[in-house]
C-alpha cells in the first residue's frame, strides 16, 4: 500500500481534526517518533497535501448538503466539474475515492445504486469522431495540403490506408480546443470486440462529429460503420428520455455542396441520417480550401457549442 492509499484509509477511519491536530494518529500509523520523521517518508509531503486537501473538499460538500440524496447529486456534479476543469488526475481520483469512502458508504442501498448510475457520466467524453477509411487514399491526396499543414507530415506506405483527414479534425478538437474525445485509430486495439467498444464510446459522448465524404454513404453490405455510429449515438437510451432527439451532431463535409457528396439514390435505411445532415448543413463546415489556421477558427465554433451541449446534458442527467 503506498502513502496515498494509507492516508485515504486514515481519513476514512478518523476525523480530519484527529489526524491533523497533534499528529499522534499519523505518528502511530507510520510508526515514527516525531513529525520530522514523517517528512522523511518517501512521497509523504506531497501525498499528505493531496489527501488532506481532497478530504476538505469532501467534508465541505457534506456540510453544505446534509441530506443524503443531495449528496449523491452534488458529489457527481463536483467530480464532473473537476474533470471538466482539468484538475490533475491524482486529485480527481483521490476525491472520488474519499466521496465513496466517507459519503457513499453511509448512504442507503437505493442511494448507493443511484450514485453508481449517475457516476457513469464521469466516463463520458466531449466528442466522438466518426469517419470511414474506405477511400482513405483518395481523401488523403485530395486534402494533402491541409493534412501536412496540420500534422506536419504526409502519411506514407500503409498509413495511406488510414483517414488522416479525420485525424486532423480530432487533433483540432483535442489539442487546440482542449476537449476530450474518441478517435478509433487511437482507442481501438487489435483483438478487441470492436462493435461493443464503439457502441460504448458512442453512448458516452456528449457530441457527435462526423466527416462526410462520398463513401460515408456506402450501401450495405459490408457494414456501414458511419451509419451504425450515427444511429447508436442518436438513439442513446440514456439521453433520449432526457432530451429527446436533440441535435448534438456536427457534420464536416469534404465538399461545400452536400448534394455533390450524396448519392443520387438514398437508401431508405439512411433517409433519417440524410435528413439530419440536410437540416444542419448551414452549421456544417466544408474542408475544401482550408488550411490549419483557418480551420482552427471554424472548429473553435464547434468546440464552443460542444461545451454548451455538455453542460445541458450534465444538468439534465443530474436533474432526474
Amino acid at each position: 500500500m503506498d502513502v496515498v492509499d494509507e492516508l485515504i484509509e486514515l481519513y476514512t477511519r478518523h476525523e480530519a481534526s484527529a489526524i491533523e491536530s497533534d499528529g499522534a494518529v499519523l505518528l502511530k500509523h507510520f510508526n515514527v517518533a516525531d513529525r520530522e520523521r514523517l517528512f522523511e517518508i518517501p512521497d509523504y509531503t506531497q501525498a499528505f497535501g493531496l489527501v488532506s486537501g481532497c478530504a476538505v473538499i469532501v467534508r465541505n460538500l457534506a456540510t453544505r448538503h446534509a441530506e443524503a440524496q443531495a449528496q449523491v447529486y452534488e458529489s457527481v456534479r463536483l467530480l464532473r466539474r473537476m474533470l471538466d476543469d482539468g484538475e490533475p488526475e491524482s486529485k480527481l481520483g483521490v476525491t472520488r475515492r474519499l466521496v465513496e469512502a466517507l459519503l457513499r458508504r453511509g448512504w442507503p442501498a437505493d442511494l448507493q445504486r443511484l450514485y453508481d448510475q449517475k457516476a457513469k457520466i464521469l466516463d463520458w467524453r466531449d466528442f466522438f469522431v466518426s469517419y470511414t477509411d474506405r477511400d482513405a487514399g483518395a481523401t488523403n491526396q485530395q486534402f494533402r495540403r491541409l493534412i501536412v499543414s496540420s500534422l506536419g507530415v504526409f502519411p506514407k506506405g500503409g498509413d495511406l490506408k488510414l483517414n488522416h483527414l479525420a485525424r486532423v479534425i480530432s487533433r483540432h478538437l483535442r489539442r487546440y480546443q482542449g476537449l476530450s474525445g474518441f478517435f478509433a485509430e487511437d482507442e481501438l486495439r487489435t483483438g478487441e470486440r470492436v462493435q461493443e467498444e464503439i457502441d460504448t464510446y458512442c453512448t458516452r459522448a456528449f457530441a457527435f462529429v462526423q466527416l462526410i465524404e462520398p463513401l460515408t454513404f456506402d450501401r450495405e453490405p459490408p457494414h456501414n460503420w458511419c451509419l451504425h455510429e450515427y444511429t447508436k449515438f442518436s438513439q442513446n437510451p440514456a439521453i433520449v428520455p432526457l432530451l429527446g432527439d436533440k441535435d448534438r451532431h456536427f457534420f464536416i463535409l469534404t465538399d461545400p455542396h452536400l448534394a455533390a457528396i450524396q448519392p443520387a439514390r438514398i437508401p431508405a435505411t439512411q433517409a433519417p441520417w440524410h435528413q439530419r445532415i440536410e437540416a444542419l448543413k448551414q452549421a456544417s463546415i466544408s474542408l475544401e480550401g482550408e488550411r490549419n489556421a483557418t480551420l482552427r477558427a471554424k472548429v473553435k465554433i464547434i468546440a464552443t457549442r460542444i461545451l454548451e451541449i455538455r453542460t445541458e446534458v450534465i444538468d439534465a442527467w443530474l436533474a432526474h
